[in-house]
């Protein structure tokens, strides 16, 4: 018996066997208009348009409202904001005409990053946390250890210092990315180049899981780039930390919240 998927809230759930989808069905979980997927179908479709659900259409949409002036329309391209669900998906930077479906197609419109305007955002990161770094290391030296960092042959004191650098530069790295990705929506580095870090569905990522984020990337960090140069051959351009925190990196100020 196929396994089914569907569409809830812009997120794919599943599977399920046929029976417990019927009961979805039921309690009005999974609608006429829900987006459904089982093996054997070559794109997502409504419930009711499966004969096999047994499910009536869909009522007609409500008419459209009068168009806005010419003035106050969003421009080409624009961020839609997080009501405005699109069946399109996230549009890629380098194709704004084409946009990509992810995960059913229930994700808000928005302008993904490309993966070198990543590169370039990181290398700015990279760059002020090593000069934040370098202050670090000289507070300590002064602070505990009363002159310059001990090296080898003591290595008593070459290992405690560098246990000491190790967790207080992660302590300053974790404070700098959650900071801005919580308030701002992006790094300094990601801001430079107009970038912003969302949840699939566009929503902001919220301090627990810009925390998330954070310890997703050491992860990241340890597939020896591996992990950043996913971004490069994914469709929708994340990275392996993205995949693990479900986030996206889009370009653009948003529109309203």
């Amino acid at each position: 018996m196929s396994s089914w998927f569907y569409v809830r809230d812009g997120q794919r759930e599943g599977p399920v066997k046929r029976e417990q989808l019927d009961a979805l069905v039921a309690e009005g979980v999974v609608r006429g208009d829900t987006l459904v997927w089982r093996a054997g179908m070559t794109s997502w479709a409504r419930a009711s348009e499966m004969s096999e659900l047994g499910m009536p259409p869909p009522p007609p949409p409500p008419p459209l409202p009068p168009p806005l002036p010419v003035a106050d329309a969003p421009g080409e391209g624009a961020w839609q904001g997080p009501e405005a669900p699109s069946s399109e998906g996230w549009t890629r930077a380098e194709d704004p005409a084409g946009a990509s479906a992810a995960a059913g197609g229930a994700v808000l419109a928005g302008t993904l990053a490309t993966f070198w305007s990543r590169f370039l955002a990181k290398l700015v990161d990279v760059m002020l946390l090593a000069g934040i770094g370098q202050g670090v290391e000289w507070g300590v030296s002064r602070w505990v250890f009363e002159g310059p960092l001990p090296v080898p042959p003591d290595w008593a004191g070459f290992f405690r210092a560098a246990l000491w650098m190790v967790s207080i530069n992660t302590l300053v790295a974790m404070v700098y990315t959650v900071y801005f990705l919580s308030r701002y929506e992006a790094t300094p580095g990601k801001l430079l180049l107009g970038l912003r870090v969302v949840r699939a569905d566009g929503h902001r990522l919220g301090l627990w899981r810009s925390l998330g984020r954070f310890w997703a990337e050491r992860v990241t960090g340890l597939t020896f780039f591996v992990g950043y140069v996913m971004a490069a051959f994914d469709e929708e351009k994340r990275a392996l930390h993205d995949f693990i925190a479900n986030t996206r990196v889009v370009r653009g100020a948003r529109r309203e919240d």
